[in-house]
């Protein structure tokens, strides 16, 4: 949807989309890393079918918000800001917040389900900066934060693709 945008909008897409990404990538999904001291257990839902993105069409998750702002929560809970249909994701498993030019992440005490950022474990409580272009895994789902300029990259070189018909 978005290569389509920026097909329609040309330069504007930048002007319309102002703000950094958290892309939830497709692809092979990874088993979730227990955390020491935490008993692992499945809670299978009574609801639909897992939503998560199809092959080579990842989701991708605008971060609006100000440094004055609440953290934007992400988790299975569909109070959540962001929501991920994922098994291995807890309910409240990460906030991310904005302070100043930059985005924050930490681990909630509730959270029960491993969380890597650029490969490092995050304990609860532990806040840490997102760099552009950083993974992270939360339980056995990969996203991948994107500052504004590297994901209008990435979508224009899917729309190209697009455009070639390829």
């Amino acid at each position: 949807m978005l290569a389509r945008q920026v097909l329609a909008l040309g330069a504007g897409f930048s002007t319309r989309y102002p703000h950094a990404w958290l892309v939830w990538e497709p692809g092979e999904r990874v088993a979730p890393l227990p955390r020491a001291g935490v008993p692992v257990t499945t809670v299978v839902p009574l609801m639909s079918p897992r939503r998560g993105p199809t092959e080579g069409d990842p989701l991708c998750f605008p971060l609006i918000g100000s440094a004055s702002g609440p953290a934007l929560r992400v988790g299975r809970d569909p109070e959540s800001d962001l929501v991920v249909d994922d098994l291995t994701v807890s309910r409240e498993h990460f906030n991310l917040w904005l302070e100043g030019a930059d985005w924050f992440i930490t681990v909630p005490s509730v959270s029960n389900a491993a969380t890597l950022v650029r490969s490092m474990s995050l304990q609860p409580g532990e806040k840490m900066r997102l760099l552009d272009g950083c993974a992270i895994v939360a339980g056995g789902v990969h996203f991948t934060y994107l500052q504004r300029a590297r994901m209008v990259d990435r979508v224009v070189a899917n729309a190209e693709r697009l455009k070639g018909g390829r």
